[in-house]
């Protein structure tokens, strides 16, 4: 069997592509992980009602019966193993104060404001430049290669090579010519090894300018009730925990999920048409997350090691593997009577309707598939359950599982590469970019992204942590 590309939670990953398929609106509130069903704040309100009125435009696709797990009787399906005492390997790490100021450099490193240079005309190495330009091959201007108004950090090696390097010692309001030439390797083919001449102006000279951590900083995160450099350090801390718990509980639940899948014997296929829901719920998933690093479907597929002539079926095979695990997860609830009842999957609906942007419950509807999400809440009741009785060991000392400090140090670093990428990606300038932003760099955060699926993602957490919260008032 080919490596999947979901590694994680199947139960999340259908939330996560609900949430995407409500686009901008797609804003979960969030609840910083408190264990208690909290109301909409005020800021969550405004950001709904703003995205209403779109959202409500989204009409969803609709399945026959067959498609969902009310229309079967799961225990038909299947023979379920022993998960009375699951065994998984799971660690948790306290968060360190090296982490915690790590994070906040970031956020202040991501805070970085621009100042005009007015006490001199050069430019230096590190300025940030905004400057106007245009590409010519062979006389002629060509697709991507001239912006106007445009900041460009020197030494940055964004642009090809001796871009950056040609405006170094020139002043500002003059006209420069470079005559440089295209990577062999340069990602967009046409343009390969040609020679290029860039007429650049430059227009004016920034500093970037580091904000100091302090008390007025701290007040303009708009943190409620974090006002002070110590509150907003305690602040970061224990949000930098609940994700590591987070990261530790999905672990958790991946292992629960894997065991499960593993040792449920099938006694029957699921129905064609569950499975055809599944496949169309992963195939609008990926095809996002390959939207976003720039890659179609098939060549994000084939970071996980299968080809354009058979990604479908690579779909396929995760579809089916999905449909699998969700009836065994629906046969153990109702073995052990852990299904969601009408008054929580009430009140969990409400919650998340109104957290993506929606006025009403028939409005939701319309638009979205209530009974998908009611089957990931029974899947999360499952769970619920299932970690009250697992055995968790410490990994062993060669287990891929990463330390909470790596992990968070990561998310923050990957958080202002992201940034990076996506307003050198704005820029539309395609004949300037660095041959060094290759496109096997995005192929490798892509395939990482996809590994990590849904669960690793903001929006799904947060649904996540609401869907657990108003399942527990029940419990």
């Amino acid at each position: 069997m080919k490596k999947r590309v979901i590694a994680v939670i199947l139960a999340a990953m259908m939330v996560g592509a609900m949430a995407a398929g409500c686009g901008d609106n797609a804003k979960p509130v969030e609840n910083n992980g408190d264990a208690s069903t909290e109301a909409v704040t005020e800021g969550s309100t405004e950001s709904a009602a703003a995205g209403a009125t779109e959202a409500e435009t989204v009409k969803k696709k609709t399945y026959p019966d067959e498609a969902y797990l009310d229309s079967i009787k799961a225990s038909d399906y299947v023979e379920l193993p022993d998960y009375s005492a699951i065994t998984v390997e799971a660690s948790k790490e306290e968060v360190t104060t090296s982490q915690v100021e790590s994070y906040i450099d970031s956020v202040l490193q991501n805070s970085k404001t621009k100042e005009e240079v007015k006490d001199r005309k050069t430019v230096k190495d590190g300025d940030v430049v905004n400057i106007d330009y245009t590409g010519k091959i062979d006389g002629k201007t060509f697709d991507g290669g001239s912006a106007k108004d445009q900041d460009l950090t020197i030494g940055s090696n964004t642009f090809i090579d001796g871009f950056e390097d040609g405006l170094i010692g020139k002043k500002v309001g003059s006209k420069v010519t470079l005559n440089l030439t295209f990577p062999k390797d340069y990602s967009k083919t046409d343009l390969a090894g040609k020679a290029v001449t860039f007429e650049v102006t430059i227009n004016k000279i920034y500093k970037e300018v580091t904000p100091t951590l302090n008390d007025d900083f701290v007040k303009k995160q708009g943190i409620s009730d974090v006002t002070t450099v110590d509150q907003y350090k305690a602040y970061i801390k224990k949000m930098l925990q609940q994700q590591a718990q987070r990261t530790y509980d999905q672990d958790v639940d991946s292992q629960i999920t894997d065991y499960i899948e593993k040792n449920t014997t099938f006694k029957k296929d699921p129905p064609d048409a569950m499975v055809n829901r599944f496949d169309d719920e992963i195939t609008t998933a990926y095809t996002q997350y390959a939207q976003q690093y720039g890659v179609d479907l098939p060549t994000l597929m084939s970071f996980e090691g299968y080809t354009k002539d058979n990604y479908e079926e690579g779909i396929r095979e995760i579809a089916e593997n999905s449909a699998k695990s969700y009836i065994a997860f629906q046969a153990i609830a109702d073995k052990e009577g852990w299904n969601v009842t009408d008054e929580q999957f009430q009140n969990a609906e409400q919650q998340y309707a109104y957290s993506q942007g929606y006025t009403s419950i028939e409005s939701f509807e319309s638009a979205e598939d209530a009974k998908e999400y009611k089957e990931y809440l029974m899947t999360e009741m499952v769970l619920q359950h299932l970690r009250q009785t697992v055995k968790v060991t410490e990994p062993k000392a060669d287990s891929s599982t990463g330390s909470t400090e790596a992990s968070t140090e990561d998310a923050a670093v990957n958080e202002a590469s992201t940034e990076d990428a996506a307003t050198a990606s704005a820029s539309g300038s395609d004949a300037a970019a660095s041959s060094s932003s290759s496109s096997s760099d995005a192929a490798s955060s892509a395939s990482s992204t996809a590994a990590s699926s849904s669960t690793s993602s903001a929006s799904t957490e947060a649904a996540k942590k609401e869907a657990e919260a108003l399942l527990n008032q029940k419990n």
